[in-house]
């Protein structure tokens, strides 16, 4: 029984790493810094938010909200997922950012093909010290016919304007299926393995 309750920790501490690495590297798509965001955004010190992320503390429910709202719903449940699979698959496990992230692209390009789709780009938010600068915002929605219900999985690309990757549908597909255009992209969305350089108290 003892060796039961161990391994369910175990497993319940690795989909937390997981998600902890999904959430990270959503803040640092977005913010300058995870002080910018633990600091402005949820008004707690570096400690608490290290503990968090080590699984030694939990959040106030408010702070958890302001969390899931990093990720549009469709986003937040597929966080969750890749969570879920990387207790039990170890290609997710070793990489869940990603993992996470070539799901939402390769999702999104299968939403495309669809009829009942729409497609924005938007530039991001900006704020000096806060926000990340030079990011585009590529917005895939689909609505299934229904008015009021739809999915919604937002792709950020930085240095790079709508206008470089194309507005039309078989031009946004040929950027999602490019493998050097889906590197780069990886390359700049994976700021969870960028190490702060400090956390303040």
């Amino acid at each position: 029984m003892h060796l039961i309750g161990v391994q369910c920790v175990q497993e319940v501490m690795k989909m937390h790493e997981a998600f902890v690495l999904i959430v990270v590297n959503a803040v640092r798509e977005r913010y300058v810094s995870e002080k910018a965001f633990y600091t402005e955004e949820l008004g707690i010190s570096g400690q608490s938010w290290t503990r968090w992320k080590n699984g030694e503390r939990g959040l106030k429910a408010e702070n958890l909200q302001k969390i899931a709202r990093l990720f549009t719903d469709y986003e937040w449940m597929l966080a969750n997922k890749v969570a879920r699979n990387a207790d039990v698959l170890p290609e997710v496990a070793s990489d869940p950012v990603a993992e996470y992230l070539r799901l939402k692209v390769a999702i999104a390009s299968r939403w495309i093909r669809q009829e009942n789709v729409r497609v924005d780009w938007k530039t991001a938010a900006v704020s000096k010290g806060k926000f990340k600068e030079n990011v585009t915002i590529l917005r895939v929605a689909t609505t299934y016919g229904h008015w009021s219900y739809q999915d919604i999985i937002e792709i950020r690309v930085v240095g790079i304007t709508h206008k470089q990757i194309g507005t039309k549908k078989q031009e946004l597909l040929e950027w999602m299926q490019d493998e050097k255009a889906q590197q780069k992209y990886l390359e700049y969305s994976k700021n969870a393995f960028v190490p702060e350089s400090t956390l303040e108290e």
